[in-house]
C-alpha cells in the first residue's frame, strides 16, 4: 500500500463516538505528522467525500462513508432475509441453494444450504465468478443496464467448463432469454458435470440485488424439468424481494412458452 493511502486512512480511523469532529492541531497530533501534511491529506478526503469540515479548523467523517456503509449493510441484509427461504427451497426441491451478488463486476456467492444428498457439490462461500459463465451470475448481469453489460463483457472470456460461453453474441442471446422468461440456466458451465438454474430478487428500487440458484449434477438437473425448479424458485424470490423493499408485482409467474 502506497504511504499516502496508508496516511490518509489512518486519519479516518482517528475519529470515534467521542471524537467526531476534530481540529486540524489535533488530527496532525494524533496521526504524528505535520500539520500541512495533515491538511493535504484532509483535503484530498473532502474531495471524495470521505470527511467534511464542521466548523472552520474542525472536520469530521463524510457522508460517503455512509453510503459505502449502506451497501455493505445490504449484502448482510439480502443474505439475512433470503436464508429462511432459501431453507424452505431446499427442503422443497432437495437441492442445493444459493445465493450470489455481484461485487466489483463479479459474482460472488455470499450463502448457501447444502443438499442432503450423499454426494454434494463444492461451493465456498466467498467464492467468486464471472457474471458471463454459471446461472447464477448471468442472472445478476441480465439484469443489469446495458452499457454495463458492454463494459463487462470487455474482458477476455476464460473457459472454466466445456460450455463456458466464448462470444459476446452467446452471452447477449442468453441475456435477452434471460429477461423474457425470468431464469437461466447453465449445465457445465463453471465446473463440468454440474448444472444450475438461476432467478432474479429485486430492491426498493426495481434493480437487481441478488439471485438465487439452485443447484447440482447435470444427469440430475436438467432444463426438462425448468418448471418443478423455477416456480418455487420465483416464489421465493418474491418474498425476498418483498422484504428488501420491492412492492411491485414480481414481473414472472409462469413460464414463458417458446
Amino acid at each position: 500500500m502506497s504511504k499516502t493511502l496508508s496516511k490518509g486512512l489512518q486519519l479516518l480511523f482517528l475519529f470515534s463516538e467521542e471524537d467526531s469532529s476534530l481540529s486540524l492541531k489535533h488530527i496532525s497530533e494524533r496521526a504524528n505528522i505535520p500539520k500541512s501534511t495533515a491538511l493535504r491529506l484532509l483535503k484530498t478526503l473532502d474531495h471524495y467525500g470521505l470527511v467534511q469540515k464542521s466548523s472552520r479548523d474542525h472536520y469530521e467523517l463524510g457522508t460517503s462513508l455512509l453510503e459505502l456503509g449502506e451497501l455493505v449493510a445490504g449484502k448482510f441484509e439480502i443474505r439475512n432475509v433470503a436464508l429462511p427461504y432459501m431453507q424452505e427451497l431446499q427442503s422443497k426441491l432437495q437441492e442445493s441453494v444459493q445465493l450470489v451478488i455481484m461485487d466489483n463486476k463479479k459474482g460472488v456467492y455470499i450463502e448457501k444450504v447444502e443438499s442432503n444428498k450423499p454426494v454434494r457439490l463444492y461451493t465456498k462461500i466467498g467464492r467468486t465468478a464471472p457474471l458471463y459463465a454459471g446461472a447464477c451470475p448471468r442472472v445478476l448481469l441480465s439484469f443489469q443496464p446495458d452499457h454495463l453489460i458492454e463494459e463487462i463483457l470487455q474482458e477476455p472470456f476464460i473457459p472454466y467448463g466445456k460450455n463456458t460461453f466464448h462470444s459476446k453474441e452467446q452471452i447477449w442471446e442468453s441475456i435477452d432469454q434471460a429477461r423474457k422468461r425470468g431464469y437461466t440456466y447453465s449445465e457445465s458451465e463453471l465446473e463440468n458435470g454440474t448444472a444450475a438454474f438461476g432467478t432474479p430478487v429485486f430492491n426498493r428500487y426495481g434493480g437487481i440485488e441478488g439471485a438465487l440458484s439452485v443447484a447440482g449434477f447435470a444427469s440430475e438437473l436438467t432444463e426438462h424439468d425448468a418448471e418443478r425448479y423455477i416456480v418455487p424458485m420465483w416464489e421465493a424470490c418474491e418474498k425476498i424481494s418483498r422484504q428488501l423493499g420491492f412492492f411491485q408485482p414480481y414481473p414472472y409467474t409462469k413460464l414463458h412458452e417458446e
